[in-house]
């Protein structure tokens, strides 16, 4: 049986984090081959008082460190970690039953893979008009199950070798905020030999309710980690292109998304949206919703070059780049 320790990266949202860990206590996995390991990235809500409510049902333990980010608080998890497997899993992820038994399938035999598993957004999520329209569209990106683009790789529910994450360094720390540390890890676990696959058969549930200025201040986050990420590894035109970063797209960027042509329109117009979708039903309200969704995406774009021209202004793409 494949030992597997799950770690738990964590700030804040302790109530989530309580359903997170219910439902690993329901997985279909013998108790005895996993555990538990919660990173707290510093956290004022009372984490340690909810991880203790499941002593007894799972083998669990509790590590903390001052906020340092996310790779930050993996890298803390997984040195803590006494398993060989180690899945990552976002304190927000709610795991269904089947989970584990899927992901140590691909490692029994001990091969050097990454295993991805994507999530849903949890139906219960969907509280405002910004939510609502994120399952509007199906996910079309074309991924191939049995060998993964690493910029494919999610790691909200995502398992690797122990041994294979650490001869590679672990996440980079640099990464302080939102974005790019799980697909720049897997850029180099590829690198090194091991092969990315993709597990979809597992129901995972995301549970995170956000807001348009919430998630503009996410993707400002994003451009300049999105910056860093690109310089880290010499500045490859195709991953440049992937990231939108590169100077041959910049001029065109600038353009749309750093003048005054379009924001103001947009916010307003977003603005028309929202308010008629407290009234409209049927045909209508669908309507609407996608005039909102297409305001959202570009108002999401503006906020990502916002982090991207800081970046490249500052030249701070460093370690302890950006805010905590």
């Amino acid at each position: 049986m494949v030992g597997i320790s799950v770690v738990v990266p964590v700030f804040n949202r302790a109530d989530v984090l309580r359903v997170t860990l219910e439902h690993l206590c329901r997985q279909d996995y013998p108790h005895d081959s996993f555990e538990v390991v919660v990173a707290d990235d510093g956290s004022a809500e009372p984490v340690a008082q909810v991880v203790d409510e499941f002593t007894g049902r799972l083998a669990v333990r509790y590590v903390r460190q001052p906020n340092r980010g996310r790779a930050a608080a993996c890298n803390l998890g997984a040195r803590h970690a006494r398993h060989e497997v180690l899945l990552i899993l976002d304190s927000d992820i709610w795991a269904g039953p089947d989970t584990l038994a899927a992901h140590a399938g691909h490692h029994a035999a001990g091969d050097r893979v990454g295993v991805a598993t994507l999530s849903q957004y949890h139906p219960s999520t969907r509280v405002n008009p910004f939510m609502e329209v994120k399952g509007l569209f199906p996910d079309l990106t074309r991924r191939q199950p049995q060998d993964l683009s690493p910029l494919h790789a999610i790691m909200q529910c995502f398992s690797v070798r122990a041994r294979d994450l650490w001869a590679v360094g672990g996440f980079d720390e640099g990464f302080r905020t939102y974005g790019w540390e799980d697909f720049e890890l897997a850029w180099r676990l590829r690198a090194s030999g091991v092969r990315l696959r993709l597990e979809p058969r597992p129901r995972v549930w995301h549970y995170h309710v956000e807001t348009l200025e919430s998630a503009r201040a996410k993707q400002r986050q994003a451009g300049a980690g999105a910056v860093y990420f690109w310089k880290k590894h010499g500045s490859p035109w195709g991953l440049g292109f992937f990231l939108e970063v590169h100077p041959l797209l910049l001029p065109l960027k600038w353009l749309v998304y750093r003048t005054s042509l379009f924001a103001p329109a947009l916010r307003r117009l977003c603005r028309v949206a929202e308010a008629r979708l407290e009234l409209a039903r049927g045909r209508q309200r669908r309507f609407w919703l996608l005039v909102a969704h297409e305001c959202y995406v570009e108002l999401l774009w503006h906020a990502y070059y916002e982090g991207v021209w800081e970046a490249l202004r500052s030249g701070r793409h460093g370690p302890g780049a950006g805010e905590d």
